[in-house]
């Protein structure tokens, strides 16, 4: 279900950005061959694809710049923040569900030369050849950020002067640029190996979170707190000899919702001595609700005892 209260505060908050920018304001988009309220809305807009250097990509977003000055442009923006939550919802994620909305930037840059800059930025060098960073999509953008460090950020950032999405937990992000925007110079971010794995690890990261938020909606740990257990358990899990996305996401799964150290607990040591050649999920079938909790309270038992 929607939440209307969300959806009117984050356009109330991009409308009083809107009068602070003395700039363009850009929905980014990502054409589908769907229809719907949203494909018909922005049917007669101007869309300006991302621009890529020695890339080819069959389906790329673009540009559509909004004068929210006009009624018009108003209500597609309220349009697309719905969609942006719609997109969110935990079960669109685990089903793969395409995303019609990325975000939102303000630059003082025309249309063609942003999408320029964010192709061209998006197309990165590694040991495997020229490779995709879908940066532009919140999906990628949100890890992202605890990834690269404040240099590689700023240049993401050059051509703009702020960049807005919606993250999982539903909260209107704004990445600042704390400098007048400027035209990139070198679009190489210089990703090192150890960032790349990382980066590999992201499509794990987003089911690990969406199932969370999907069996447990009231959830406490906010997108910023799970991303630290997660990564970390994406380590541990390969230390311990998994390496398959599916086992990686189990293990992440079960550190946000049981515990960080839940593989150290004798009722799990005992389940994959019994099956040490399988997949850890075959490893874990077996775990009945009783055992979770008590592994569970064993383990919260253990912190707080190591508190006091």
């Amino acid at each position: 279900m929607l939440d209307n209260l969300n959806i009117e505060h984050v356009y109330q908050q991009i409308i009083e950005m809107f009068a602070e920018y003395n700039s363009q304001f850009y929905l980014i988009y990502q054409p589908r061959a769907i229809e719907n309220k949203l494909t018909a809305s922005v049917s007669e807009k101007k869309l300006t694809l991302f621009e890529y250097r020695n890339y080819n990509i069959k389906f790329t977003p673009g540009l559509i710049a909004l004068d929210l000055k006009q009624p018009q442009d108003q209500t597609i923006l309220k349009m697309t923040i719905e969609y942006s939550y719609l997109e969110i919802d935990p079960k669109a994620v685990l089903m793969a569900e395409p995303r019609f909305v990325f975000g939102w930037i303000f630059s003082p840059f025309i249309q063609q030369q942003l999408a320029k800059e964010l192709g061209y930025i998006s197309i990165q060098s590694s040991d495997d050849g020229n490779q995709l960073l879908r940066y532009f999509d919140p999906a990628i953008l949100s890890p992202l950020s605890n990834i690269l460090i404040e240099g590689q950020k700023q240049l993401l950032v050059n051509p703009v002067n702020a960049w807005l999405y919606i993250n999982s937990d539903g909260v209107l992000i704004t990445e600042k640029n704390l400098r007048s925007p400027i035209k990139n110079l070198s679009y190489n971010l210089g990703i090192i190996d150890e960032q790349w794995q990382k980066l590999d690890f992201i499509e794990s990261r987003n089911q690990t979170i969406a199932r969370y938020h999907f069996f447990y909606p009231d959830y406490s740990l906010k997108e910023a707190q799970a991303d630290i257990i997660i990564m970390q358990s994406f380590q541990d899990a390969i230390q311990r000899g998994y390496s398959d996305k599916h086992d990686l996401s189990e293990y992440a799964y079960y550190s946000l919702v049981i515990h960080p150290d839940f593989i150290q607990h004798p009722i799990i040591q005992n389940e994959i001595k019994n099956n040490k050649t399988s997949s850890l999920i075959r490893q874990l079938k077996n775990i009945d609700a009783a055992q979770w909790q008590i592994v569970k309270n064993d383990l919260t038992v253990h912190l707080e005892g190591n508190k006091s």
